[in-house]
């Protein structure tokens, strides 16, 4: 069969492609001939769009290419910021069920990660400030969460312990925390995934941030999503009084 003929019943690549206009035979000259021969159907058959699949765009250009996307999509800072907020809210929405703030799970998950280090210890690992590491403390003992001890060594230095019911919990909440960063990597395999996070770490440290330490705390909010779920990072302590 020569270039330019269709097949008994249909056009040229499938049934599904639309017919050009001229339905005739090409001559047998320009069938013969160079690329400028080929037949509309069969580029469209080959993953070549004709005019018809472009759209009357001028130029060839498609109707997508037509929208841009915001100036803003290819910044990185615009990305980051809204990731991060979506992140936040989702994660603060999984634990929800639990009424365990981000900020709280965060704690527990570092006493759990050593039980028993004082609570200037816990707060400086996770660059708490001590005003709001006591109201944090105090607001997890009132549900039966954590506990205080005085250190058997030294009465002055309060150490953190988690209760049983504390422990229960957080149970709970690594598992939510789990699925949720399944979830959230489901397209990048494990070496994506470890890139992504060297990277993002790489751009923490130019802005000041340690591994592991969620900037809300640094800044004194405090309230911000924390979602890895992997166990605390450990960090150097500093003092021992509590």
């Amino acid at each position: 069969m020569k270039i330019g003929e269709r097949p008994e019943g249909g056009a040229a690549g499938g049934d599904d492609l639309p017919v050009p206009a001229d339905s005739s035979p090409a001559p047998a000259t320009v069938a013969q001939g160079g690329p400028q021969a080929r037949d509309p159907g069969a580029l469209a058959g080959a993953g070549e769009a004709g005019p018809a699949e472009r759209g009357a765009r001028p130029g060839g250009q498609s109707p997508a290419a037509a929208s841009p996307a915001p100036p803003t999509s290819r910044s990185v800072g615009f990305t980051l910021s809204s990731l991060g907020y979506a992140v936040a809210a989702r994660f603060r929405a999984t634990l929800a069920p639990l009424e365990l703030e981000p900020r709280e799970f965060a704690l527990m998950r570092a006493v759990a990660a050593a039980e028993g280090r004082s609570q200037q210890a816990v707060g400086g690992l996770l660059q708490i400030p001590a005003s709001r590491m006591v109201a944090f403390v105090d607001a997890l003992e009132a549900r039966g969460l954590l506990e205080r001890r005085h250190n058997p060594l030294d009465r002055r230095t309060r150490e953190l312990h988690l209760t049983g019911r504390g422990r229960s919990l957080l149970e709970r909440a690594l598992a939510l925390a789990n699925d949720f960063e399944r979830e959230l990597l489901a397209d990048l395999s494990p070496r994506e995934r470890e890139q992504l996070l060297e990277l993002l770490q790489r751009i923490g440290l130019r802005l000041g941030l340690l591994p592991g330490v969620h900037a809300a705390h640094q800044d004194g909010d405090g309230a911000g999503a924390e979602c890895a779920p992997q166990g605390a990072q450990r960090g150097r302590e500093s003092g021992d009084g509590g």
